[in-house]
């Protein structure tokens, strides 16, 4: 019976430091050791070129336009309100079925297949007979994505940045749960009619130099948990369970052996 109770305590032993979360699964952005073991506070340790994508205008985009002129305001047909009044999702533009822009006096502005700087471009040239010196300012409106997962808050949400990175919508989302798996985080992106499978990993700082590093418009980010969560919350959970199966167990496996 002593064996038994030694067995059945390494056993509990098992289970619980299985449930622990070692460092190294928790500390985003790691580095080589060697880099930052005797660094100062303000040593520039490492750079990295960002990838920042570059984003393509498609129909059912909206867009905040703001436009500021020299002409009186009385003459400025764009200063008497635009395409709503209650909120920046009515306030905005809705690129139609094939990628225009309807404004008035103006008419249709093809912006299909542009990014942000081409279509601001093309919108004050087509603005300038009509202005005096426009200055254009154009905004996405419709920058969505979905995160699921081991986060704060799951959810949709809604975001004015031109470019918005991982950290930045884990963020968003309330951060990561104490079992986030950190280094493996799926990206669900929609191309061209398919849906595209990425895997991220937070624990690595050379993650920053790729282009998946920063999210698209209706990109989902899925957290998975660690295994460590499912110990916690299915085992060590249920110890009094645990403690009286694995001891009924050893108990009809010695009333065996005799």
């Amino acid at each position: 019976m002593r064996h038994t109770l030694s067995a059945l305590w390494v056993m509990l032993g098992v289970l619980f430091f299985s449930s622990c979360v070692s460092q190294k699964k928790i500390v985003l952005l790691q580095q080589e050791p060697a880099l930052g073991k005797h660094a100062s506070a303000d040593e520039l340790l490492k750079t990295y070129e960002l990838k920042q994508p570059v984003y393509l205008l498609k129909p059912g985009d909206v867009l905040s336009l703001k436009v500021q002129s020299t002409t009186p305001s009385e003459y400025d047909f764009l200063s008497k309100g635009g395409a709503g009044s209650s909120g920046p999702m009515l306030d905005g533009y809705t690129l139609d079925s094939e990628g225009n822009m309807l404004l008035p006096v103006v008419g249709k502005i093809s912006l299909h297949g542009l990014s942000l700087p081409q279509a601001r471009s093309k919108v004050t040239t087509a603005l300038q007979p009509y202005l005096t010196e426009p200055t254009v300012n154009l905004r996405l409106l419709t920058f969505r994505f979905t995160i699921l997962g081991e986060v704060g808050g799951q959810g949709q949400y809604t975001t004015y940045q031109d470019n918005l990175n991982v950290l930045e919508a884990i963020a968003m989302a309330g951060g990561f749960s104490p079992y986030s798996d950190r280094g493996r985080i799926r990206l669900i992106r929609s191309e061209n009619g398919q849906a595209k499978l990425y895997t991220i990993s937070l624990l690595e700082d050379k993650t920053m130099a790729t282009q998946n590093f920063y999210l698209q418009p209706n990109d989902m980010l899925v957290v998975d948990p660690l295994p460590a969560k499912f110990v916690r919350e299915n085992v060590i959970g249920n110890v009094g369970l645990t403690v009286g199966l694995v001891s009924s167990v050893f108990f009809l496996i010695s009333r065996l052996t005799q």
